[in-house]
This record gives C-alpha cells, sequence and structure tokens, in this order.
C-alpha cells in the first residue's frame, strides 16, 4: 500500500477559516425558517472535529471536510497560514501531535458501507508537509509475517507521546507474541523502531497502566476461555507482579486507573464494599487502601485522570455528571476554567493547554462544537470555528435531566427534551430508547438525532432504564434478566411522567431505538400495543436464543465461554421458557401497533436473520409494517446515502402516526 499523504497550501483560504469574522461570512447558515432542517443538513458529516493544539502552542490542528473527504487542516496561529494533509482515497479520523514538525493521524473511509473494505485504515505519522510518512508499526506487522516488508501499520492504541523525542507509547496485539493480548512497545515513529516494554506479563493482558517514566506498573488481564479476570500491580519496572483482585469476566470489583507521580500510588477505580465506584489510593509497596478520595454522591465516578507527565503533575480529573465536569488540582487550570466558564456560562468548556496559548472547545446540549484561541498573557479569547457551522444553537431544543419513580419504587434517571414550540401544551412523544443495554450512562452533549425529532415537533425522553451503568451497582445490577419486563416497565413509566407532566400526548407515543433499544420498541408492540401510535426499530434482536446460538454472531464466543451474558441477559442452560416468553419472534401473532423494521444485511452483532424471520412470522400471521434494509450494512449505518434515506423514511413514518399527515407517503 502506497503511502495515502500529501501535503498543499489550501486555497481558497476559506477552506479553513483563520478568525471569527471569516468563519461567519463563509458558512452563516439562516435557520429562523420555521421548516424544520432537513435530514441532509441536520445529519451531513461535521465541517470540522478534533481540534488539537500543538506542543509549543503555534499550531492547531483539525480534521476538516473538504470536498466530501476528511483532510488535516494545520492552522499556524502565529501568521495565520493554514495548509492540508490529504489521505488519498481516504480519510483522516484523527489527530494527535508528536512534536510542532511531526503528527500523528489515524486514516478511515467513511464514504463506505459498514462491512465494505476501507480504501486506506490505520495509524500514521508525517510531517506536518506530508513528508515521512510512516505506518505506525509497520516492523511490528512486518515481524509477523515473516519479515516480509510491508507498508502499513499495525492496529492498537497509543498511551503517550514523549514530548521532544520521536518515541511514543504504543499498546498492540498485532505482533508474533499473542493475538490475544496485547503488549506495550516504545516505538519511533520516524525509524520504526521498537522497544518492547511488557516482556514480563502476567497473562493475557487487555489493559496496560504505566507510571510517569512510562514503564507498565499495572495490567488487567481477561481470559474468556476460563472466564476469569484479574488485575496485577508490581513496585517497580523489574519486580514481580503481584495480583490484586481476581473473578470472572467483567466482574471485578475494581480497576487500576493511573500512577502518582512518585510511583509510590495507584488510584483505583474500585467500590470497596458499598454501591458506587469511587476513586481510592492503593499503596503499591504495602498493599493497603484509602479513599476514597474522589467520589459522587449519587453516581459511580466514570472518568480520567489529565496529566501532565512532563511536569510530573497530575492536573485535574474528568467525570460524568448531569453536567460533564472537572475537577482541576492545578491552580492555573483551574482559574482559566472559572473565567472561561464566566465568559461562556452556557457551554461545557473543555481546555488544552500548550506553550503561552490554550484552546477551547465548547459544547453543550444545544451546541454540537466552537473551538476558541485564548492568549494566556493578554486573556484575550477569539472564536477560530465551529464543528457544525450551519447549525444555530439558539435553534436547537434544550436538553435537562429529570428523576422519576418506577412502579416499583426504583428512582430512573431520564433526559428530557422539549421542542421549541411547546408552548405549554402536551405533544407527540418520542421515547428514545439506549441500546445495550447494559451501557454506561447517555451524557447531555449535542445529539442530532436528538434535536432531529425535536425539529419535528415531537418532546424526546431517553431512559437511562436499570441495567444502565454510572448509577451504582444495585442499579446495574437490577436490570439483570429483565429483558422485556421491568426494564421494559421503565420505559412505561417514563411516559406516564411525561404525560402527568403535560409534556407528551398519550396518544401519540412513538418508541424508537437500535439494537436492544429495537428490541423494546417492538416488544412493546406486543406488549401493550394500545399505549403506543407506533415503533422503529433499528438492527433489533427478536430471539433472546439466536444471541446465544448463532454462531454468526460477534458476540458467540464470548456467549460460549464467559458468563458475562448469562449473568446479565439469562442462562440459556436453565432459562429458555423466559427467553420465549419475552422474545418478539415467538409472539409476532401479538403486534398491533404500526412498526418500521430496519436492518443491514451484513450486521454481525444481531445478524440479519433476526429480521427475517420476524419478517416471515409477521407475514405468516397477516401483520401489517414497513420494512427496509441496507446491504453491506452492519450493527448501524454509517454511508451517507443510506444515512440521510434512513431518517427520510423515519420522518415521514413518524409524520403519518404521530402528526396524522396521511400526504407523508411510505
Amino acid at each position: 500500500m502506497s503511502v495515502p499523504f500529501s501535503g498543499r497550501v489550501l486555497r481558497p483560504i476559506a477552506v479553513l477559516a483563520l478568525a471569527a469574522a471569516a468563519l461567519a461570512s463563509t458558512f452563516a447558515v439562516s435557520t429562523a425558517s420555521a421548516d424544520p432542517l432537513p435530514v441532509e443538513t441536520l445529519f451531513r458529516k461535521p465541517q470540522y472535529f478534533g481540534a488539537r493544539l500543538s506542543p509549543s502552542g503555534r499550531y492547531l490542528a483539525a480534521i476538516v471536510n473538504v470536498a466530501g473527504r476528511m483532510d488535516v487542516a494545520i492552522l499556524d496561529l502565529d501568521t495565520m497560514k493554514s495548509s492540508v494533509l490529504h489521505a488519498g482515497d481516504g480519510d483522516m479520523v484523527n489527530v494527535i501531535w508528536q512534536s510542532d514538525e511531526r503528527l500523528i493521524v489515524s486514516a478511515g473511509d467513511l464514504n463506505r458501507a459498514g462491512s465494505d473494505r476501507p480504501v486506506v485504515s490505520g495509524m500514521w505519522a508525517v510531517n506536518r508537509n506530508g513528508d515521512y510518512a510512516k505506518p505506525i508499526g509497520g516492523s511490528l506487522v512486518a515481524r509477523q509475517l515473516g519479515g516480509t516488508a510491508v507498508a502499513r501499520p499495525a492496529g492498537g492504541i497509543i498511551l503517550r507521546v514523549f514530548k521532544g523525542t520521536d518515541d511514543i507509547l504504543f499498546e498492540t496485539r498485532s505482533h508474533a507474541r499473542s493475538e490475544r493480548s496485547t503488549d506495550l512497545y516504545r516505538l519511533d515513529t520516524r525509524l520504526d523502531h521498537s522497544e518492547l516494554l511488557s516482556f514480563d506479563s502476567p497473562g493475557l493482558v487487555s489493559e496496560w497502566v504505566t507510571d510517569f517514566d512510562g514503564k507498565p506498573r499495572a495490567a488487567v488481564t481477561d481470559d474468556v476461555r476460563t472466564d476469569q479476570s484479574a488485575w496485577y500491580v508490581r513496585k517497580g519496572a523489574d519486580s514481580p507482579w503481584q495480583q490484586v483482585e481476581h473473578g470472572v469476566v467483567n466482574g471485578l470489583t475494581s480497576e487500576p486507573m493511573e500512577f502518582s507521580p512518585d510511583g509510590k500510588t495507584l488510584y483505583v477505580n474500585a467500590r470497596r464494599g458499598g454501591d458506587r465506584d469511587a476513586v481510592y489510593e492503593y499503596a503499591v509497596d504495602t498493599g493497603k487502601w484509602s479513599g476514597p478520595v474522589i467520589s459522587h454522591p449519587n453516581r459511580d465516578i466514570v472518568g480520567r485522570f489529565i496529566v501532565d507527565y512532563d511536569a510530573k503533575k497530575l492536573l485535574g480529573f474528568s467525570y460524568a455528571n448531569d453536567r460533564p465536569s472537572v475537577a482541576w488540582f492545578d491552580k492555573e487550570y483551574a482559574d482559566v476554567q472559572a473565567s472561561v466558564d464566566k465568559a461562556l456560562p452556557d457551554t461545557i468548556n473543555y481546555l488544552q493547554h500548550e506553550g503561552k496559548r490554550w484552546i477551547v472547545t465548547a459544547e453543550s446540549d444545544r451546541n454540537p462544537g466552537d473551538v476558541y484561541l485564548l492568549e494566556r498573557d493578554t486573556m484575550k479569547m477569539s472564536k477560530l470555528f465551529s464543528y457544525r457551522p450551519w447549525i444555530d444553537p439558539a435553534q436547537m431544543a434544550s436538553s435537562r435531566w429529570v428523576r422519576y419513580k418506577a412502579r416499583d419504587g426504583l428512582t430512573i434517571p431520564a433526559l428530557v427534551t422539549e421542542p421549541k414550540d411547546r408552548n405549554g401544551k402536551p405533544v407527540p412523544l418520542v421515547v428514545d430508547i439506549h441500546g445495550g443495554p447494559y451501557v454506561e450512562a447517555a451524557n447531555n452533549f449535542y445529539d442530532t438525532e436528538v434535536q432531529f425529532f425535536a425539529s419535528r415537533g415531537y418532546a424526546v425522553i431517553r431512559p437511562q432504564f436499570r441495567g444502565t451503568e454510572g448509577f451504582g451497582r444495585a442499579f446495574f445490577e437490577a436490570g439483570f434478566r429483565q429483558w422485556g419486563d421491568r426494564m421494559q416497565d421503565d420505559l412505561e413509566d417514563g411516559v406516564k411522567w411525561a404525560v402527568a407532566e403535560g409534556i407528551a400526548d398519550p396518544a401519540r407515543v412513538c418508541y424508537y431505538g437500535g439494537s436492544y433499544g429495537g428490541y423494546a420498541a417492538i416488544w412493546e408492540t406486543i406488549r401493550n400495543p394500545k399505549s403506543i401510535a407506533c415503533a422503529v426499530a433499528l438492527a433489533a434482536p427478536t430471539s433472546i436464543e439466536y444471541l446465544f446460538d448463532n454462531a454468526q454472531t460477534d458476540v458467540s464466543y464470548l456467549a460460549d465461554h464467559s458468563s458475562e451474558l448469562a449473568r446479565e441477559i439469562g442462562d440459556p442452560a436453565k432459562e429458555r421458557e423466559r427467553f420465549r416468553r419475552v422474545s418478539p419472534l415467538q409472539h409476532a401473532d401479538k403486534v398491533d401497533a404500526p412498526l418500521f423494521l430496519v436492518y443491514g444485511t451484513a450486521d454481525v452483532r444481531v445478524p440479519f436473520v433476526h429480521g427475517q424471520d420476524f419478517k416471515s412470522a409477521l407475514d405468516k400471521y397477516g401483520k401489517s409494517y414497513e420494512w427496509e434494509t441496507y446491504a453491506s450494512e452492519m450493527h448501524g449505518l454509517s454511508l451517507d446515502a443510506n444515512v440521510f434515506d434512513y431518517y427520510h423514511h423515519v420522518d415521514r413514518f413518524m409524520a403519518r402516526y404521530l402528526r396524522g399527515d396521511a400526504s407523508a407517503k411510505k
């Protein structure tokens, strides 16, 4: 594969706006019209994303949309001149600065269906002008292939960039040692020389934690074959590994996060006998625990440390909350954050700091992202660009967290969005059901799908039903083995709350979701069809038995060897009767509400047979439904044409059943 990069100066200069005024004149789009934004406007790819400041603070890099392809735009903040790195026929999807001269970019292909082979892929190191491009870990792949020279990167994760060098800390499985365990390398991106740091591994490692010197000092191991997980720590880089905890796969109660600068304390996310995760201190030399040092009264601590490895400082801790937050330990960061938040009170403001400059990325439930330049000496802040400049935050609907009681007394968190023109009257309601279902809670950021619904005059409720992570272990485990039962109660009780609050019209409710969310949408057309006006299901499992029995799914190995799915969903050796009781496939005769089913034919998470067999069952009983498939798409839609087509279908379907618009053709 040839090196896929070239460097060129962009003209006209409007491709990368150099000031707020230039940006506003180039991209200003009026949203004052009473008509909702078109599907193609709402769901088009962003103009920019992923802004990163170079180590000296002189340059800013961002992914930029140029003629439908994603490139890397580079802005010299001293001269305000711009250039771009081009990925041939592919797309850039992420960028990291290694030095002011050299960047690491992740290449992919965003203009393809999910299962189609990408034109380019992997991570590459390249100079700002496009010279000296090297695939990250190419030598590791070459060794794996018996020494054959190949120009393609190894898959992996960059854990750290060592400033002032061409070295990175690289975690990968693509090497000769083991495809089932990750290893850690110090890798020179210019010479492609690598040093193995994890030769002395404690097992099948899924995650490494290094100290401030870049030495692997803690590790998490997972062995699906034996259904065992554990984590280990060692006192020094050459000391023996000591096991701290072991359990079944995904059953550990603690996990290592970050070392203190002196390497003597390990910060660990743990429950320590309580219900919620918090951050504790673990003394490496003595094995003693203390804390918690970071905790939340209502939520699990889900977050990460923000670290300056060169200055040997823990700067702060970023964590999930109703409004995502950062607790700064460093006074300068805390002071700048306070000043920025005062200037931009309506957004969540993320800071980057290099040299004398700061970059602020401002986001919210209504704002998909603005990027500002802050000069530290003068504290003057100016807007550089918006990620989606055609979106006017003032015209977007706001979201808020609420809590309501389920019928058994459990408190259910939810995000609620009301259309701007509700005017105190009940409106149609979309119950937006997340997939998983055992995944982390949603964050209150800009959500294109939610804004799509709100712009059509619908209120949206996103219940974080039992089984959602982030609200304590008891809440999480309350969702175990509750597909179709109490998890479904939580959705119905969310609708009752919205009706009681005067937000929702009970005669115009639509259940909507993908994956597990699609399952729950279908199930409501069977369980309580008279309570809803319609349901939309994308990539929905229709048989719980198929999740365990179908070898086409990519979780079949996990289902066969690990107890995780049996704990969470149910034991296929003992609970087949319950599986059938709550599986749509066995109850297609009871479907009694308008239903729109959508599948990607190449899905390997929920294989297409889920849709095919359910469709056959609906046909057997003479049920009316709408059906759409997308060739080569997997567990979700990726090709722009398919995304636009899908949401046009959803728009017309909901218009018919939530607004009574008979002119909205199928």
